[in-house]
């Protein structure tokens, strides 16, 4: 006995799905996913590469960065050197920032500015230094910020402050003298701060 005689399968052709039972991806759903899986690589890289200078403790440590490096800064950004004045005034200026949440979403234009001078500054300053982990941190607070812009959660302010306080900690003497693997560090979270503004230029155009 055929399934056709007792009446289970229909045919194909009866068979019809509604168009809207389809759920249309964004338009910049593929370029998020290229941006996305990217960083993942370079994190993957950059865990990988830290690891092996801990596990190794060789000698020529210092020789063997500074041949890293070179290929670990972040493209297409101009570096500048930092005064600490001026790096200190952004300190604060985001500071009034999380004091005042409601203001923030209408300051995302604003943070882009900050957000650049900070990968400027990280770009031009010397791996390690405390200049660079300044900057970086700097650069990870308006990331918080701006998530904070489009999806508000206590979670996102609470990651702003804390790098901002690293950030005047490194500037102001408070933080420990920085190594070639902090170099590291700050070096390939610039990088992954580079695709994550990306990201947040997508999602702020829609």
């Amino acid at each position: 006995m055929t399934l056709e005689k007792i009446g289970i399968l229909s045919s194909i052709e009866d068979i019809k799905v509604a168009p809207e039972t389809f759920t249309r991806c964004p338009p910049y759903y593929n370029l998020t996913m290229k941006i996305t899986g990217g960083a993942f690589l370079v994190l993957l890289i950059a865990v990988a590469i830290v690891m092996i200078l801990r596990a190794k403790e060789v000698e020529h440590v210092r020789d063997d960065i500074a041949r890293m490096v070179p290929y670990l800064e972040e493209q297409g950004v101009e570096g500048r050197t930092m005064r600490h004045r001026d790096a200190l005034a952004r300190i604060k200026e985001l500071e009034s920032l999380c004091a005042s949440p409601s203001l923030i979403a209408s300051s995302v234009p604003r943070l882009r500015q900050v957000a650049e001078e900070a990968a400027s500054w990280a770009a031009g300053s010397p791996a390690p230094s405390v200049e660079l982990t300044a900057a970086t941190a700097l650069r990870s607070a308006v990331v918080a910020l701006r998530e904070y812009a489009s999806r508000p959660s206590e979670r996102h302010l609470t990651k702003a402050r804390s790098e901002l306080l690293d950030s005047k900690s490194a500037l102001e003497g408070f933080e420990p003298t920085t190594t070639q693997t902090d170099a590291l560090r700050d070096r390939m979270k610039n990088i992954d701060y580079s695709r994550r503004e990306q990201l947040q230029e997508l999602e702020e155009a829609y």
